[in-house]
């Protein structure tokens, strides 16, 4: 889940953040096949200085020769990366300890950095959340010098004099919440004091010398013991266990801060709304109302869609199934807990939804709020000279430090993900392509790739969701007869270079930091992505247009009898030309929509409820960056 609003990091800030990014230092891109021309100045340092003559005070000079600088027109990196063995996310699964010497494509991980069930994001960081309903902020006052409410209860919208006065109060109710946070657990011995180094009374060495040299390694290596000891002794390290509290506060607020807690109960409603509508229109009264919610966070909307359900369609409510997918087993327990009152009607299961293995057969409503950015995603660069594509490989050496390598697109998944996308958009076109090259001769650029100095190998990185193809496969496999309600992000702010990319961020001392890379120290960065909603829907109707969606059995005619047999009269559509087949592409297309957050609110909720005294709406202008596919 994501915040509306990313504040960009302040520079002090970033440079501690270096620290915990393990690539931050040796994120370089290399092309498999060709050279590369990356536009690098060259160091002061990495021509060889005149050998002096040896002597006893620098007879050790020799010896650290291979240690200079790299030369940054190295085409490839060391070749023992193109041999380390390549691993999936679901191998790394096993392993309470973060991998290296390692290779994986870019999805592995970043689905290991967010859900490794030992060091994952959402796994360390998805704490219980308190008894929301308790009324623990009676005695915060708000901006106007009123009470605020219950941190469970919704905000009094008409209260507010302008969304100035209704922000303070979000963020007094942020304090409150976060102040019921439990705390870490303590180390049962305290944290030994650090020796004082011995560094001190030695002597200084000279700038440049191998002591010098080694001098600094003693330092690193006091640095990585330290660090280690820090991970032992878990919040020991003071440093450490102020990261780990602030880390785990932005998963929490983020489990918090949604729409659907923000404008509670109203975002919920109007979902519950277009629901029934949906069905009265085409299920009701043959089937049941069967909604399957995919990562329920806090279990506040299904909460509130049930409530109001058994306040306003009572017999829709008996009639009605919701089944909840949640991947985290801390967020589902708590979610039994919330919605112990709809038990007979809600059932929690604890597993991953790209994993389902079970037909779902009857018509249903699958409900994806904030799913979509945390879904997993692979890189990939186009060659400038012949558009080939290349897909991305994180190489995880023997200390830790990552490099990003290139090879040719070998991955069914990738190469499938790129057939759809071309035959979607109907162009031979890469969506990372510069225009540049459109509007140039492919000889000219050709020629330009070739000659030019410093002209780029590869176009910038296009990150694919790979993992939204892996959930459509999901639905036309085990949901024939699904609805698809999501709803997301199109554009965030602050991401990393390239097409669609990502926000990666973390926080540290109060304040979001956002890096710019995604291979960072897995769990300690949430990395989430913007959805192109027009792409999804061309790709959602081609793969629901496969042959293995035709699983669904056509449910039989209410007036038909069980053992009648033909007869010889006309049928109604004798005269008419026959119904469309409901899982064509083209059916699929025509039949999905794309809107707005606020197209959809605006039908759909009781604005009159969101409106502030000045007239403004917040349930309407916040969140302007998120769309809807309804399918």
């Amino acid at each position: 889940m994501a915040l509306p609003l990313l504040p960009r990091a302040q520079l002090p800030s970033a440079l501690r953040i270096a620290a915990l990014a393990a690539a931050s230092s040796s994120a370089r891109a290399a092309a498999a096949p060709s050279r590369c021309r990356a536009s690098s100045s060259k160091a002061s340092g990495s021509s060889t200085p005149p050998r002096p003559k040896q002597s006893d005070e620098d007879a050790s000079w020799g010896r650290h020769r291979a240690q200079y600088n790299v030369d940054p027109f190295t085409p490839l990196p060391a070749a023992e990366h193109y041999e380390l063995p390549l691993v999936d996310a679901a191998a790394l699964q096993a392993s309470p300890e973060r991998p290296r010497s390692v290779r994986m494509l870019a999805r592995d991980f970043i689905h290991d950095s967010l859900y490794n069930p030992h060091y994952g994001y959402f796994s360390r960081h998805a704490v219980l959340l308190p008894d929301m309903v308790a009324s623990t902020s009676s005695a915060l006052e708000g901006p106007d010098g009123a009470p605020l409410p219950p941190l469970g209860s919704g905000f009094d919208f008409t209260g507010f004099s302008n969304e100035r006065a209704f922000a303070a109060a979000v963020q007094q109710r942020y304090d409150a919440f976060e102040a019921t946070l439990p705390p870490l657990p303590s180390s049962a011995a305290p944290t030994p004091a650090p020796k004082p180094s011995a560094a001190a009374s030695r002597p200084r060495p000279r700038p440049g010398s191998a002591e010098a040299l080694e001098e600094a390694q003693r330092r690193g290596r006091e640095m990585v013991e330290a660090q280690q000891h820090a991970a032992t002794v878990g919040v020991g390290a003071e440093q450490a266990m102020k990261h780990e509290e602030d880390v785990r506060a932005m998963a929490a607020r983020q489990v918090w801060h949604t729409p659907t807690e923000l404008f509670k109960p109203h975002y919920a409603h109007a979902i519950a709304r277009y629901l029934c509508a949906e069905y009265k229109l085409n299920l009701y009264p043959y089937d049941d109302l069967v909604i399957y919610e995919l990562g329920a966070g806090s279990g506040a909307l299904a909460a509130d869609v049930l409530g109001y359900l058994r306040e306003s369609e009572p017999e829709i409510y008996a009639r009605t199934r919701y089944v909840i997918v949640e991947i985290s087993e801390r967020l589902a327990t708590q979610q039994r807990r919330r919605l112990r009152e709809h038990a007979e009607r809600v059932v929690v299961k604890n597993r991953s939804f790209l994993e389902w293995d079970e037909d779902v057969a009857e018509p249903c409503f699958v409900l994806a709020l904030e799913v979509l950015d945390n879904l997993t995603h692979d890189v990939v660069r186009y060659s400038t000279a012949t558009l080939e594509p290349y897909q991305a490989v994180v190489s995880i050496d023997s200390t830790g430090d990552m490099h990003e390598l290139w090879e040719r697109v070998s991955d069914p998944l990738i190469a499938r993900y790129l057939a759809l996308t071309a035959a979607a958009t109907g162009s031979s076109w890469p969506l990372s392509a510069p225009r540049l090259m459109r509007l140039l001769p492919r000889a000219v650029w050709r020629m330009l790739e070739a000659h030019m100095p410093f002209y780029p190998n590869l176009t910038p990185p296009h990150y694919i969701p790979t993992g939204q193809l892996q959930m459509l496969d999901v639905l036309r496999a085990h949901f024939p007869q699904h609805r698809l309600v999501a709803s997301d992000f199109h554009a965030l702010p602050d991401a990393v270079k390239g097409v669609d990319a990502p926000v990666v961020q973390t926080r540290l001392e109060g304040t979001m930091v956002p890096v710019t890379t995604y291979r960072v120290l897995q769990g300690f960065f949430d990395i989430f992505f913007p959805t192109n909603f027009e792409l999804l829907r061309e790709v959602y109707a081609r793969v629901m247009a496969a042959p293995s969606a035709l699983k669904a059995s056509r449910r039989a005619s209410p007036s038909a009898r069980k053992g009648s047999k033909p007869t010889a009269r006309l049928e109604p559509h004798f005269f008419s030309a026959p119904a469309r087949n409901p899982y064509s592409a083209q059916h699929r297309r025509e039949h999905s929509v794309v809107c707005s957050h606020a197209e959809f609110l605006s039908r759909y909720a009781d604005t009159n409820a969101t409106r502030l005294r000045d007239g403004t709406n917040p349930l309407l202008t916040w969140y302007q960056n998120a769309s809807w596919i309804l399918t």
